[in-house]
């Protein structure tokens, strides 16, 4: 009994994100979303023409610049949601090495990160928890809590500093 309590405890402590629309693909919006298996949920939203200026104005200034994009989203999606967090469960969208290593530069102000494992899923996993809030938010069936502006990935951008 208490085996199945403990599982049960530890599953609630996992975020799965998933996104729609990739960073990549810049004649596209995209959108990322989360869900605990407790039930929250979170999504944001980048619009193409904000991705667009972005990756034009700092393509050859940035290194990792589609990998920096796609951690701000992430980092604007969970921020305010890591509370008992064990593990965040990335999809493989961008190289998730990069993800990996870029995502504790974000949060090393407020060392949310701090014991929380960053991993990503597996191929024969089923559908991220993510997935459907993602793909609602970029078919515009659900609204995101967020709308990601090019000055809020500005403010951002330079934060990947070690």
């Amino acid at each position: 009994m208490k085996n199945k309590e403990k599982h049960i405890e530890m599953k609630k402590k996992i975020i799965e994100i998933d996104m729609s629309g990739q960073i990549q693909q810049i004649n596209y919006n995209s959108a990322l979303g989360f869900r605990r298996d407790n039930g929250v949920e979170k999504s944001v939203y980048l619009r193409s023409k904000d991705k667009k200026e972005i990756i034009k104005k700092y393509k050859n200034q940035i290194t990792n610049l589609i990998e920096k994009l796609h951690c701000i989203m992430i980092y604007f999606c969970i921020k305010n949601s890591l509370e008992n967090v064990k593990e965040i469960k990335i999809c493989k969208d961008v190289n998730f090495r990069r993800i990996r290593n870029l995502l504790p530069l974000l949060f090393k102000k407020q060392n949310y990160l701090r014991g929380i494992k960053i991993t990503s899923r597996k191929g024969a996993e089923p559908k991220s928890a993510g997935h459907n809030i993602a793909l609602k938010t970029f078919r515009r069936r659900k609204y995101a809590d967020l709308i990601i502006k090019k000055e809020m990935i500005e403010d951002v951008l330079f934060k990947f500093k070690k």
